[in-house]
């Protein structure tokens, strides 16, 4: 046996990408952050489920810059394509990315019908167990549901201020700060 082949599970990459495309994306767990930025770059403007499929896995990539270009890959796509598969998901980053998503991408007409589903996402997510990107993340999660998305309910104000209220893990000073200025910020905020 060659010692020097080693065995690489490719995923599954719906037909009609192109097998170029297939080796490339299938070979991203070792290239650099910046190639793999490329690759997702050659996948904008193109519209379609695969390229969700192949974007999506990225959302919990360590760089973020690389989550950043899989989550604007996402959001480009029709908003009813992805939106149930983002309140499903449950890594850490991709989940971050994909409420994120949600948020940045949610029509104005379905804003009310969707900031119960986001606060309530808001809530299972354990920040606890985050490092202190993970926290400022949610942390701006939670403000930008209720900059973008317009007034909440009372009840979801109350329930995102009950979260952040009883947050028992250790937060950073950064992350400290931050949550001082948001809890102002949402005490403030109007309600529908």
């Amino acid at each position: 046996m060659n010692r020097f082949l080693r065995v690489i599970p490719l995923p599954l990459i719906p037909a009609g990408l192109g097998i170029g495309l297939l080796f490339t994306l299938a070979a991203g767990a070792q290239e650099p952050a910046k190639a793999i930025q490329e690759k997702l770059a050659a996948l904008h403007g193109r519209t379609d489920a695969k390229v969700i499929e192949i974007a999506w896995p990225y959302l919990d990539s360590r760089d973020a810059a690389v989550r950043e270009a899989a989550r604007l890959i996402i959001e480009e796509h029709p908003f009813a394509a992805w939106r149930q598969r983002a309140f499903d998901e449950k890594s850490t980053w991709a989940s971050l990315e994909a409420l994120r998503a949600v948020v940045e991408a949610c029509p104005p007409a379905q804003a009310a019908e969707v900031s119960p589903h986001l606060c309530e996402q808001i809530t299972t997510l354990r920040i606890d167990e985050m490092n202190e990107a993970q926290q400022l993340a949610v942390l701006q999660l939670t403000r930008s549901v209720f900059v973008r998305l317009g007034p909440v309910s009372a009840d979801e104000r109350s329930q995102i201020l009950d979260l952040w209220s009883h947050v028992n893990g250790p937060l950073t000073e950064r992350a400290k700060a931050e949550l001082t200025r948001l809890t102002a910020f949402i005490e403030k905020a109007p309600t529908r």
